[in-house]
């Protein structure tokens, strides 16, 4: 009988108290075991980090630096989950933030699917928008999800997984320090469009998202407020960067063209 492929379960986190432990034992608690938590904390205040540790089964690593003031989250995220690959074994990597967390079978899931898709190097599932226990909104299939992306995928950072060698190859695009707005799951979500050509979705809810109302996305990046134009306009500039042709559809041109326009009459800049 063949061994199971190795599995790392990457949890990048900062200041996440109070969900910790759900993110944690929905990692603990799957139906897969061949299976590492990699916890990598960014110098939380506060009992983030003692949680994990104590916690039997998680393998927990902390930032001991003085974190650098920075306007957005983007680079602490990035490189969070950089520190916990270093340390991770798995052939297959699940990135999951500390305020979400997994169903049961979701590895077993992604395991699956690349067992069955060899040439596929990574996959997205569809998440479960999660309020409260009492408040869930799962979100649905939709097969014209464009292939030339923004302005948006119906994507959550922990709905993502790849294969290890994957991420090494297209290491230096993600950590590119000319974006400071696009986040992790963007520039993932743009190299599998747009450089592979193999956006692969499984038509499966198997991660819950907290929508947390004072994150970065809420705060920050309010509809058409100036962030989410520049965000907006960082988005079709690293598409255009990676993308080897110009063929864009007529719609991510338009948007192109009014995004620049708006930027550029109404002076906004970082």
């Amino acid at each position: 009988m063949s061994k199971k492929p190795s599995v790392s379960i990457l949890i990048a986190s900062f200041n996440k108290e109070k969900f910790v432990k759900r993110c944690l034992n929905s990692c603990l608690n799957q139906d897969y075991n061949n299976l590492e938590v990699i916890f990598y904390d960014d110098g939380s205040k506060d009992n983030s980090y003692d949680i994990a540790k104590k916690t039997k089964g998680i393998k927990a690593f902390k930032n001991i630096q003085k974190k650098k003031l920075s306007k957005f989250n983007t680079y602490h995220q990035i490189s969070s989950y950089n520190k916990a690959l270093s340390k991770s074994k798995g052939e297959y990597i699940l990135l999951l933030d500390s305020d979400d967390f997994f169903k049961k079978n979701k590895v077993n899931e992604i395991v699956n699917f690349f067992n069955k898709n060899l040439q596929s190097n990574i996959v997205f599932d569809l998440p479960i928008y999660y309020y409260s226990k009492n408040k869930q909104i799962y979100s649905q299939y939709r097969k014209d999800v464009r292939k030339d992306m923004w302005p948006r995928f119906p994507i959550a950072g922990s709905c993502i997984s790849f294969r290890r060698e994957f991420y090494k190859k297209f290491s230096r695009i993600i950590n590119s320090k000319n974006f400071s707005m696009l986040t992790l799951d963007f520039r993932l979500s743009a190299i599998a469009n747009v450089i592979l050509r193999d956006f692969k979705l499984i038509n499966k809810n198997l991660t819950f998202y907290f929508q947390d109302i004072h994150g970065e996305s809420y705060s920050k990046f309010k509809r058409f407020n100036r962030n989410w134009w520049l965000r907006r306009k960082q988005a079709h500039d690293f598409i255009k960067k990676i993308k080897k042709d110009n063929l864009f559809s007529l719609k991510t041109k338009i948007d192109y063209y009014i995004t620049n326009a708006y930027v550029k009459i109404f002076n906004i800049s970082s």
